[in-house]
C-alpha cells in the first residue's frame, strides 16, 4: 500500500516527503494568546468584586416615590399596568409564574386585537 502511495503521480514530491514525517502536537502551554497584563492579587480581587456587583440585578424599588421618580424620566413613558391578581398563581387559570395581565385578553373576550393599553400590536 505504501509503495503504491509513493509511486502515485498525483502527489507532489514535497507531499511525499512530508507524508513519512511523524505528526507533532503542540502542547497547550506553549500557546501564547494576546492578553492584558496580569494585575496584582489585591487589584484582581477588587476588579472581580466590581464586576460581580455590576452584573448583579438591581433590587426592585418598592416605595411609591421611587416608582413616580422612575416614571418621571420621560414624559411619553407609559404608566405600568395594574396587575389583575396578587401572588404568583393566577386564580382564574391556575397558571403559576405567568403574566400578571393577560396579553391577549381581547381575544379571549371576543373579536379583539393584541393590544397593550389600547395600542394594537397585531402583526
Amino acid at each position: 500500500m505504501l509503495s503504491a502511495f509513493r509511486q502515485s503521480p498525483r502527489f507532489s514530491p514535497g507531499f511525499r516527503r512530508l507524508a513519512g514525517q511523524p505528526v507533532r502536537m503542540m502542547a497547550s502551554g506553549t500557546f501564547n494568546a494576546p492578553a492584558p497584563p496580569s494585575l496584582p492579587r489585591e487589584q484582581q480581587r477588587e476588579f472581580k468584586e466590581l464586576l460581580r456587583s455590576a452584573q448583579a440585578p438591581l433590587s426592585a424599588s418598592t416605595s411609591k416615590a421611587d416608582a413616580e421618580a422612575e416614571l418621571a424620566l420621560h414624559p411619553d413613558a407609559r404608566k405600568p399596568l395594574k396587575p389583575e391578581f396578587e401572588g404568583d398563581i393566577n386564580p382564574k387559570t391556575g397558571e403559576e409564574g405567568g403574566p400578571k395581565r393577560e396579553p391577549v385578553r381581547q381575544w379571549i373576550d371576543g373579536d379583539g386585537d393584541w393590544s397593550h393599553k389600547g395600542r394594537v400590536t397585531d402583526f
